[in-house]
C-alpha cells in the first residue's frame, strides 16, 4: 500500500465500532484461513443488522448454525445470516471463502482454483458463477464526457446440450441453425451477423466504467443500457454508427459523433480511446480463459471489472463484492 493511502486508511481507525476494531485487531494478529474467512463472511451483517427479508433493522442474534452467527428480526420473526440474499447463500465449506476470493483475484483458473480449495472442478466452476453473481458495479451516474462504444464477440453455446446432441447426430426439438464449432472457430458470414454477440462499454473521464451484452445492436437496445446510468447534461460522445442519433435524442442528451472511417478519430478534446482501451484489455481478458459461453459473458464482465479495471483488488474486497457489499467503482490509469 502506498504512503498516503496507508495514512488515509489510518485516519480511519478512531470512527472504527467496537466491532469492527476487534475484527482489524483478530486480522492483524493472524488467524487461521479458516476463521478469517467465516469472519470476513460475518462483518456482512452491518451495525444496523437489517433484516434482508423485510428491510427492518434492530435484530438480535439468535444462536449458531454451521459456525455462523443468526439473528431473528424482531419486526417480522424470521431469522437471517450474513449470506441471507446474497449470491453466496446455500454454498458449503465457509471457511474456504477468503482462500476462493484470492482464487478470483489472482485470475485463476478452475482447475488451480479447485486443487488451492481441495474441491471438485464442477465445485468450482459452480463457485466461481455464484461470486461473479453477486458483484455489482458503481450506481453513480456517467457524468460530462462520456465515450460510448460497442465491440462485439462470436457467440458461443459451449457446454449447451443441445448442440451436444445434435454433434452426436442425435434428434432434438430444437434444431440448431448451424454445425456445432470447436475450438474456437469463425463465423461463416462475413462482417456483422447474428453470430456476433454486441458488447457495449461507456466510461466517463472520471474512470466509472458501465458495460453490458446488449441483446441486439439496436437503437432502442442502446438506449435501454445507457438511459439508467447516463446523466441528462452528459456529452455521448460515439463513433459514426447510425443507433446513436436516435438514441442520443430519445434520452434527451447531447451527442457528438466522430466519422472515424473518414479519419476523424479526434475532436479537441473529444475521442473515444478510453473505451477503445477498455475493448482491447477485455478481448486479451475474455482470450486468456480460452473460450467462454455467451450465457456467462455478463459474469464475466464483472470479473473483468473486479480484476482488470480495478487496480490490485485484495481477496476481503473480491469476497465482499461477491455479497454485494461493495459496489465496483472503477478508475482506470
Amino acid at each position: 500500500m502506498e504512503r498516503k493511502a496507508f495514512l488515509a486508511w489510518l485516519s480511519e481507525i478512531d470512527r472504527l465500532s467496537e466491532a469492527q476494531t476487534t475484527e482489524v485487531g483478530e486480522v492483524l494478529a493472524g488467524r487461521p484461513a479458516g476463521e478469517a474467512s467465516v469472519g470476513a463472511i460475518e462483518m456482512g451483517v452491518g451495525e444496523d443488522r437489517s433484516c434482508p427479508h423485510c428491510g427492518a433493522s434492530g435484530a438480535v442474534a439468535n444462536g449458531k448454525a454451521r459456525g455462523m452467527q443468526r439473528y431473528l428480526c424482531r419486526s417480522c420473526n424470521r431469522t437471517f445470516g450474513a449470506v441471507t440474499g446474497t449470491s453466496l447463500s446455500g454454498l458449503h465449506h465457509k471457511n474456504l471463502g477468503l482462500t476462493f476470493a484470492e482464487c478470483l483475484a489472482n485470475g485463476d483458473t478452475v482447475a488451480v482454483a479447485a486443487k488451492r480449495c481441495g474441491i471438485a472442478l464442477s465445485t468450482a466452476f459452480r463457485w466461481r458463477h455464484r461470486f461473479l453473481a453477486g458483484i455489482r458495479t458503481t450506481s453513480e451516474k456517467l457524468t460530462g464526457i462520456v465515450e460510448s462504444d460497442d465491440t462485439f464477440f462470436l457467440e458461443s453455446r459451449k457446454g449447451d446440450r443441445v448442440w451436444t446432441r445434435a454433434s452426436e447426430g442425435k434428434t432434438t426439438e430444437e434444431h440448431p441453425d448451424r454445425k456445432p464449432r470447436k475450438r474456437g472457430g469463425k463465423a461463416t458470414k462475413r462482417r456483422l451477423s447474428s453470430e456476433q454477440v454486441p458488447v457495449l462499454i461507456a466510461a466517463d473521464r472520471s474512470g466509472t466504467t458501465v458495460s453490458t451484452v446488449l441483446p441486439a445492436l439496436s437503437a432502442d437496445a442502446l438506449q435501454a443500457a445507457l438511459e439508467p446510468v447516463l446523466d441528462k447534461d452528459a456529452l455521448l460522445v460515439s463513433d459514426g454508427a447510425t443507433i446513436y442519433p436516435p438514441c442520443a435524442e430519445a434520452m434527451g442528451v447531447s451527442h457528438k459523433a466522430l466519422n472515424q472511417s473518414a479519419g476523424e478519430r479526434v475532436d479537441g478534446e473529444l475521442h473515444i480511446q478510453n473505451v477503445n482501451n477498455r475493448h482491447s484489455r477485455l478481448k486479451g481478458f475474455i482470450a486468456s480463459r480460452r473460450g467462454i459461453a455467451t450465457k456467462y459473458m455478463a459474469s464475466y464482465l464483472s470479473w473483468f471489472h473486479l480484476i482488470v479495471l480495478q487496480r490490485d483488488p485484495t481477496p476481503r474486497q473480491c469476497l465482499a463484492s461477491a455479497m454485494g457489499g461493495i459496489a465496483i467503482n472503477t478508475v482506470c490509469e
